[in-house]
Order: structure tokens, then C-alpha cells, then sequence
């Protein structure tokens, strides 16, 4: 599943290594959420027998996205987090 808006000059990616658990991708789509982090774009693919891949692309400060990584990826079900800078994409 791939949703994608304009990105923002300053979008950076967020990578996680997921149980298949929808209870957990809802409570990482919370912590965006409760700091008022606009997402631009999120992939969501099968990455292993009983693991998904989630990449969040969001525009936000760098300090806020590494912060927000970090607590997700101690979330239960989470198995690894990971922040990357993204180059801007134009969505036609």
C-alpha cells in the first residue's frame, strides 16, 4: 500500500521493521499524529514471514523525526527503526 502527497523540501524517511501487527503500525501513526506531524507519504509492504516494512516519509525538524524514531522503536512488535534523510520527490 503506497499513499504519496507533495513533498516538502525538508522530508526525511522513517524505516521500520514491523511484527504483522496492525496495532502497532496504528500506535506508530499515533505518535506522528499526537506531535502534529504531517506525513507526505507512507509504504507499506510484506518484508518477511510475519514482518512488514513501513517507511514513513514526513516533514518535520530532524531532532522531532530522530526522537520519534527512537520511542517508536521501542514500541513491543517493533523490531528495528531507522531515520534517513529523503531526497524530494515530485508526485504528478
Amino acid at each position: 500500500m503506497r499513499h504519496d502527497r507533495n513533498m516538502n523540501a525538508n522530508a526525511a524517511s522513517q524505516v521500520f521493521l514491523l511484527e504483522k501487527d496492525g496495532g502497532v503500525l496504528c500506535r506508530i501513526l499515533g505518535l506522528y499524529a499526537a506531535r502534529g506531524i504531517e506525513i507526505d507519504a507512507v509504504d507499506y509492504r510484506h518484508a518477511a514471514p510475519r514482518c512488514m516494512l513501513l517507511r514513513i516519509t514526513a516533514g518535520a525538524e530532524e531532532e522531532t523525526l530522530r526522537v520519534l524514531v527512537d520511542k517508536a522503536g521501542g514500541l513491543v512488535g517493533v523490531i528495528e527503526a531507522a531515520h534517513q534523510h529523503a531526497s524530494p520527490v515530485r508526485v504528478a
